[in-house]
């Protein structure tokens, strides 16, 4: 698929090879630095940050409206896996949109099945729709927002909560910390930038697919916010950034594995420590890239649990489904007093 698509900023396929089992990829190689390892080597300028998730969106945008050759529908590729560690920064300021590994064309029939029996994608930048299996271009945009605000602030969030009143906790969190840290810049130009970021955000991290944007507005309005921001760009950024990634700073010593999920298969870990509590508290310093994950979707019909008059998941051990249910209140009753505390301060 990704033959199919000519941008700057997706990552390009240089030859298929065969293997044993089947045909693998050759791609271009980047010299750089994952954002997510540049997030942790230092801060991240405004101007530089607003840069790649332009960047990011125009690539989004441009696999989502390719044309396939010979056919009048368009490819409508959606990643499903954008995070910081999938972005790639190179020393002269060029962006690359990586791992398509999981995703999936509207034309696709392989992986339709596969789809409607799997969750794909890192839980810290998921959709509160694709932790339901709905597929969406705006769920791209989701994610995107979310790194956007990683880099920003350089906290790490909790993952988006699927009901939509505890989302509407989540992002209030999420957009008053970019608010405090945009606004207590010493710049006047990004003081006065904060709101329109925050107010794209808002739209990015909307709860419903329509109400957010598509990649291809996200890129235009971005564009319009950079002109009045001071420097550094991306380009001067970048290339400290990336030096001082390559030299070694900004990688953590200790990495701590993923907790508190039933996962059918994960790669990877967490970046820093896992914190649920909410603002101020729970936003460390540093960004979280959770593993990617193929999660079974919860089956049409749940079980009754005879000893708590809640429903489980087949196959899923009540102790644990006790666990994460006591865990979910005590955060909702942290989550409450806190954002009480915010409104009255």
């Amino acid at each position: 698929m990704l033959g199919l698509i000519r941008h700057r900023a997706i990552v390009g396929v240089n030859s298929l090879i065969p293997l044993q089992d089947g045909w693998g990829v050759v791609m271009e190689y980047i010299d750089g630095a994952d954002l997510s390892s540049c997030i942790k080597a230092g801060t991240v300028p405004i101007g530089a940050a607003l840069e790649v998730i332009e960047e990011v969106a125009g690539a989004l945008d441009a696999a989502y409206t390719a044309q396939m050759p010979g056919r009048d529908q368009g490819l409508k590729l959606v990643h499903r896996d954008i995070k910081p560690s999938n972005i790639r920064v190179t020393r002269q300021g060029e962006v690359k949109l990586l791992d398509f590994g999981v995703a999936r064309a509207e034309f696709d029939a392989k992986e339709s099945k596969d789809s409607s029996e799997f969750v794909m994608g890192s839980t810290r930048y998921m959709a509160p729709e694709r932790r339901r299996g709905w597929e969406t271009h705006q769920g791209d945009v989701y994610a995107l927002g979310l790194v956007l605000a990683n880099a920003l602030t350089r906290k790490r969030f909790p993952e988006p909560p699927e009901a939509e009143r505890d989302h509407a906790r989540f992002l209030g969190t999420v957009l008053e910390t970019v608010n405090r840290s945009l606004s207590s810049d010493s710049e006047e130009a990004v003081r006065a930038a904060a709101g329109q970021v925050k107010f794209l955000l808002l739209e990015m991290l909307a709860f419903e697919p329509m109400d957010r944007p598509d990649a291809h507005t996200v890129e235009r309005r971005i564009r319009k916010i950079r002109k009045a921001l001071p420097a550094p760009w991306l380009r001067e950024w970048s290339d400290r950034a990336v030096r001082r990634v390559q030299a070694g700073a900004g990688v953590p010593d200790d990495i701590r594995g993923d907790t508190g999920k039933v996962l059918v298969e994960r790669a990877g870990a967490f970046d820093t420590d896992e914190v649920t509590a909410p603002l101020p508290s729970y936003a460390t310093d540093g960004d979280d890239d959770s593993s990617s994950i193929r999660r079974p979707l919860a089956p049409a019909h749940a079980e009754a649990d005879p000893t708590s008059g809640h429903r489980t998941t087949p196959g899923v051990p009540r102790l644990t489904v006790v666990v994460l249910m006591a865990g979910s209140f005590l955060l909702g009753a942290i989550v409450g007093v806190v954002s009480l505390i915010l409104l009255g301060g």
